[in-house]
């Protein structure tokens, strides 16, 4: 008996087990091409939320540089230390989004 993770939750269950004891999900009827479809379309799904993500944090970014630029607060103020923070946040995010997509779509 092996220790199996489920293609619809990723609960880890038994491979003699008839359905996923998390999620209900029959693994019984499943065939080795519906198996595949519903990995691929996890990994879909996981893509798109990532793409989310990496659209947000460059609004973030785009819109610290938006504060400077359009208000020109004064030195020390707090829009200008909310408008920086809110630049290094969103490069950061963007690059570590980035770098989860990539890694996503070389598995």
């Amino acid at each position: 008996m092996a220790i199996i993770s489920c293609p619809f939750c990723g609960q880890r269950i038994s491979d003699k087990a008839a359905a996923c004891s998390k999620c209900a999900g029959d693994l019984s009827s499943n065939t080795p091409e519906q198996l595949a479809l519903i990995e691929r379309e996890k990994k879909n799904r996981k893509l798109q939320s990532l793409m989310n993500q990496s659209m947000l944090s460059m609004l973030l970014f785009l819109g610290g540089f938006g504060i400077l630029y359009w208000w020109q607060p004064a030195s020390h103020s707090y829009n200008q230390y909310a408008s920086n923070i809110a630049i290094v946040l969103g490069f950061s995010w963007y690059v570590v989004t980035r770098a989860r997509i990539i890694l996503l779509k070389r598995k």
